[in-house]
């Protein structure tokens, strides 16, 4: 899973659980927009035909514009049922540094 994470110079990171790392961080509403944009259609079905792929992509931005929103905003909760703060993502970078 990904979540949207506002950092605390007011930037958005994205942190994903598949890879327990950021996958972006210091970045714009739009940055993260386009770059989850870019991640489905990196994953897209190769059987899938290009309409769906297309439709699928803006469901993406969508969906991520509005949780990026949220989480500028303050209201992390609205996007995730269990949100990641930046002092999450720092105790999780903390405590695999401290395993390895």
């Amino acid at each position: 899973m990904r979540f949207i994470v506002r950092q605390p110079n007011g930037r958005l990171a994205v942190y994903s659980t598949v890879v327990s790392g950021l996958v972006l961080h210091d970045a714009t509403l739009d940055e993260v927009v386009e770059e989850a944009a870019e991640f489905a259609r990196r994953i897209a079905l190769p059987n899938s035909r290009p309409e769906q792929t297309a439709e699928h992509i803006q469901t993406v931005r969508e969906t991520v514009r509005r949780n990026a929103t949220y989480v500028l905003d303050g209201e992390p909760h609205r996007a995730y049922e269990y949100p990641m703060s930046w002092q999450d993502v720092e105790a999780v970078a903390a405590a695999e540094a401290e395993g390895h």
